[in-house]
């Protein structure tokens, strides 16, 4: 149920991407479209092991304990998923830092997820090794991420201190820490599952609700990241800067409309007036007619009104 709810979730993010103002390479939407598909078949490869377990074996406490194909719609495709995000998370450090970060433990992490999968499979006996390779270095993976990701954009808005790109990038920064926050834990708390003797498998098969939701819970954080470009394309100014915004407004339409309808007073200060400089030539030698700007006139009666201002 709950990797259902998530599938929802990502369908919603899904469509949202490819129907918004949004335009990515051909690479990242290729991604994107992949990303979707393997969250597609492990949702039916899901729901075969569910009908396995609570249809086709109802009552046979003893199929309970069989993986069916639990294994590769778990680590194995959840392997996939996460080097995949985790691959363009270092890409985007790279493309950001210009840092060549070689993605060496999220590599590791998905050959560990892999191998779990396809032993578990051929055999029934448990390497927890690799499912501790698997799960420890993606969270380790996910925190170094977020750190160096939080690093480079809090030093960009150093170098761009202006208050609009101060508001974007805290509002990326701490998407990203929670976003890359949320995978870690999960995978920190499948393997405390994994560990914990009193709910460990194959005494019970808690860790599987963790295990089925992993997969999902990467590529939403991802769409997340990618989605919420959107919002700072709708709302490119900060709250702070509209409400500054519409009181300048406010206050220029009052000026206008002031000169507009209120009468001449001689006891008001003249307006400035801004007046073009012309220069005539003639057949018997330029003559040139220069005025400038007047900052005020000491005497108003110098300057006649008319509907729309003063001459």
């Amino acid at each position: 149920m709950a990797n259902w709810w998530l599938y929802g979730i990502l369908m919603m993010q899904y469509f949202m991407y490819f129907s918004g103002p949004i335009r990515d390479g051909k690479t990242l939407r290729a991604i994107v479209h992949l990303l979707f598909l393997l969250d597609t078949i492990q949702t039916l490869l899901t729901m075969d092991d569910i009908f396995f377990w609570f249809v086709y074996n109802y009552g046979d406490y003893s199929a309970l304990l069989r993986f069916n194909i639990a294994s590769i719609c778990g680590p194995f495709l959840d392997a996939i998923i996460t080097f995949t995000v985790q691959l363009v998370y270092c890409w985007r450090l790279r493309v950001i830092g210009k840092w060549k970060i070689v993605p060496v433990l999220a590599l590791v992490s998905s050959i560990g997820g892999m191998i779990v999968g396809i032993h578990d499979v051929v055999s029934t006996k448990e390497i927890k090794p690799a499912v501790y390779l698997w799960l420890f270095a993606s969270a380790i993976t996910d925190i170094v991420i977020a750190s160096s990701m939080a690093y480079l954009l809090m030093k960009y808005q150093k170098e761009n201190p202006s208050r609009t790109t101060m508001a974007i990038m805290k509002r990326i920064v701490l998407l990203t820490l929670e976003t890359n926050a949320v995978t870690a834990a999960l995978a920190i708390v499948l393997v405390t599952v994994c560990l914990t003797p009193s709910i460990s498998p194959p005494k019970t098969n808690i860790y599987l609700t963790f295990g089925y939701t992993l997969g999902k819970m990467y590529s939403n954080c991802f769409m997340v990241l990618l989605n919420q470009r959107i919002y700072y394309n709708a709302h490119g100014t900060t709250a702070e800067e509209v409400e500054t915004l519409d009181t300048v407004s406010h206050r220029s339409r009052g000026i206008i409309s002031n000169r507009h309808n209120s009468p001449p007073s001689r006891n008001k200060a003249a307006p400035q007036i801004t007046v073009v400089q012309f220069t005539e030539t003639r057949a018997d030698g330029p003559t040139e007619i220069e005025l400038g700007n007047i900052h005020g006139a000491k005497d108003s009666q110098d300057l006649k009104y008319v509907p729309g201002g003063y001459v």
